[in-house]
Formats: structure tokens, C-alpha cells, sequence
């Protein structure tokens, strides 16, 4: 044992010896780890959520928040009253994981806050006597009026039909034919004013006619 020590010593001085004077030993580089950007994750937009909910949205993509009153630097105490409004590093941007987002937030009361207006003050109103308005008389409500049917008049009796009595016909007159006409000769004819005498006239008589043509006592 003593003798394979020994003899291991003395190669390692002969080594030295052979060699000179010990080297600087070379600069060793050390590969630093790039890291993969597609294998990064993008950040999200979160502006104009409210701040806890934005906050929840990146801690569990492994980022760290860090949120800043844009407006009067007040102290955020819960952030469930405050709107995120601004962020850096900007929406769809891959930073490191376990980076930093920085958030602008606003209060949710600072834009419908008003103003409280200072009191005016007012003269003390006048005490005014209260006036008993006497309660109205109840509204009697007439009954409806029920109008009567019309009246529907009978139409006028037909006037009772008169017979007329029967027409008298009087009996014909008979009139009582002319006695027979006889004149004895022209001058009675003439006497009677019958002259001259036709045949078909009453009187006429052949002893009238001398000429027989129908006419007796023509000349």
C-alpha cells in the first residue's frame, strides 16, 4: 500500500517537472438558458376590469401585480372598488414568467362624485294659519234615466168602403112614332112647311111627285 502511494507522488512530480512552469487554465463559458418565447405566456387585457378581478387573472398566469392610483395616489384597500384603466407591459405581449404588471387603477366613485353645494341660508318660512276647507257635500248620484219605448202609432183605419146604390136606369124613352103625315095635294104640303117633300120624309105620297125623282112639290 505505502508503495503504490509512493510511487503515484512521484509521477505526479515527474509530470510537473516535464511540463514547466503550470498553464493558466482557459476561460470555461457558461451557456446561459435563452429562454423560449413561444413557450411564454401572453399577457391579457384587463383594462377596464375591476382590480380584483384582474389581479386574479394574472396571478394565476404566475405574474405579479402592482397596482398605482393614476388619479390622487390614494391607498388601494379594496380592490374590488377599483377599475383597472391602464397596464404595462401592454395586452397580447409575452413578458418573463413571475414579471411584474403594472396596473393604473381609479376608484369607482371618482367619476360619478359631485360636489357637495354649500347651503344657501333661507329665511325662516312664515308661519301661516292653516285653513279648514270645509268637506264637500257627498255627490248624489241620479239614477239612470230609462228612457219609455218609443210610441209606435197604429196607421189610420181605412175609411169604410161605401157602396154606391146601385145606378137607376131609366127606362128608356119610347118615343111614340109620328101619326101618319098625309097631305092632300102641294098646298098643303106647302101650308105645313114641309115643301119640298122627300120620299123617305113622312106625307110624301106619288100624288106629290109628278115627275118621280124623289122629291114632291119641287116646283
Amino acid at each position: 500500500m505505502k508503495k503504490n502511494l509512493a510511487f503515484v507522488v512521484l509521477a505526479g512530480l515527474l509530470l510537473t517537472g516535464c511540463g514547466g512552469a503550470t498553464q493558466a487554465a482557459e476561460p470555461t463559458t457558461v451557456a446561459t438558458p435563452v429562454a423560449d418565447t413561444e413557450a411564454l405566456v401572453e399577457l391579457p387585457d384587463v383594462v377596464g376590469l375591476t382590480l380584483d378581478k384582474a389581479t386574479d387573472q394574472l396571478e394565476k398566469l404566475k405574474f405579479k401585480v402592482k397596482a398605482t392610483d393614476v388619479n390622487d395616489d390614494k391607498t388601494i384597500v379594496k380592490k374590488s372598488n377599483w377599475q383597472v384603466v391602464s397596464q404595462d407591459p401592454e395586452r397580447r405581449t409575452k413578458p418573463a414568467e413571475g414579471s411584474t404588471v403594472n396596473l393604473g387603477v381609479k376608484h369607482l366613485t371618482d367619476e360619478t362624485a359631485t360636489p357637495t353645494p354649500t347651503p344657501t341660508p333661507t329665511a325662516a318660512p312664515a308661519v301661516q294659519a292653516e285653513v279648514v276647507t270645509p268637506a264637500a257635500p257627498p255627490v248624489v248620484v241620479a239614477p239612470p234615466v230609462v228612457e219609455a219605448p218609443p210610441v209606435v202609432e197604429a196607421p189610420p183605419a181605412a175609411p169604410p168602403v161605401v157602396e154606391a146604390p146601385p145606378a137607376v136606369v131609366a127606362p128608356p124613352v119610347v118615343v111614340a112614332p109620328p101619326a101618319a103625315a098625309y097631305y092632300k095635294n102641294c098646298d098643303a104640303v106647302r101650308a105645313a112647311g114641309a115643301a119640298p117633300i122627300h120620299s123617305s120624309q113622312p106625307g110624301y105620297g106619288k100624288h106629290l111627285d109628278k115627275d118621280g125623282d124623289g122629291w114632291g112639290c119641287d116646283k
